[in-house]
């Protein structure tokens, strides 16, 4: 009995993955994300890899603010939106097949990843000169 507890178990685990990544490879191909199957692909994968909040915000705030801020603004943030993308992808994951939001994603980053995939650059702040009086003449 116990047997046939954990295979049924790792065939429900199996399943919720092939349909995860047959609804995300729908999503990447251009298809509609605001469907039962995207929201559960949305749960899925953000109780999967949530933890990528931390380091995404820590990029997302060097790239706009450089790497001192990302360094502790960064940090703080990804600290909180860790806890919030669990909250909302526990709530994705156990509401997707109802038409809560019209499926729409309730984050702005609909995958934690998403952050990476933004183009830009990290800037460092030019180092401070300090000024030297004229020379007098």
């Amino acid at each position: 009995m116990k047997t046939m507890s954990s295979t049924l178990k790792t065939l429900a685990v199996a399943a919720a993955i092939c349909l995860s990544t047959a609804s995300l490879m729908a999503a990447e191909a251009g298809g509609d994300n605001a469907t039962a199957g995207a929201k559960f692909t949305r749960g899925v994968v953000g109780l999967i890899f949530g933890w990528l909040e931390l380091p995404g915000q820590m990029y997302d705030v060097a790239v706009k603010d450089g790497a001192g801020m990302a360094a502790t603004v960064g940090f703080a943030k990804g600290l909180g939106m860790v806890a919030a993308r669990y909250l909302v992808s526990t709530v994705e994951f156990v509401t997707f097949p109802f038409p809560i939001n019209d499926y729409k994603p309730l984050l702005e980053q609909e995958y934690p990843w998403g952050y990476f995939a933004t183009e830009g650059t990290i800037t460092v702040p030019a180092p401070t000169s300090v000024s030297q009086p004229a020379p007098k003449r």
